[in-house]
């Protein structure tokens, strides 16, 4: 009896100590290894906390520089996508914790991760849900095919020319 539960005991932590190096170590190593292979890379894991102790030092960086008088304010708001995708490319591989997040700048590319249905979307976080609400972006299923052709009625070309005419440079004040 006493021996049962001695060796439930110890067999806990075991179990726990290999579900952790299996989660944090080996799972991040076997995807940064599977994307490399395919050429994506991005900025080295870090145990544990990823690289959101680079992204907070590049947003504080990028919030003590002014702001430039353009439309172009990615450097601002996402400081770590900006300086990222220069330095690897359109796609690259990020690590938010131990999780692996995939940034894709290419336009055709996100185009067709829009339309392939087999493309599970990564349900967002909490700040995120925020920005975004229940809008296209962050919808799935039945709610995303509603919402999507509500927006197709909105912006088919047709409609989108019209409205463009209202908004040339000829009738600005």
């Amino acid at each position: 009896m006493y021996l049962t539960v001695l060796s439930i005991l110890l067999l806990l932590p075991v179990i726990f100590i290999f579900k952790f190096i299996y989660s944090v170590i080996y799972l991040p190593w076997k995807f940064e290894k599977h994307f490399r292979k395919q050429g994506i890379r991005g900025p080295g894991y870090r145990l544990i906390y990823g690289n959101t102790e680079e992204i907070k030092r590049q947003i504080s960086e990028a919030e003590s520089k002014s702001i430039p008088f353009n439309h172009n304010v990615l450097h601002r708001i996402a400081p770590q996508y900006h300086n990222w995708s220069a330095i690897y490319g359109k796609t690259f591989l990020w690590w938010f914790g131990s999780k692996p997040r995939l940034a894709i700048s290419d336009p055709d590319m996100i185009k067709g991760l829009f339309m392939n249905k087999a493309v599970d979307k990564v349900e967002f976080d909490p700040q995120t849900k925020q920005l975004f609400g229940q809008g296209l972006v962050g919808l799935r299923g039945e709610q995303w095919a509603l919402h999507r052709r509500i927006a197709n009625q909105a912006f088919n070309m047709e409609i989108v020319k019209k409205r463009s005419m209202k908004f040339s440079p000829e009738n600005a004040f």
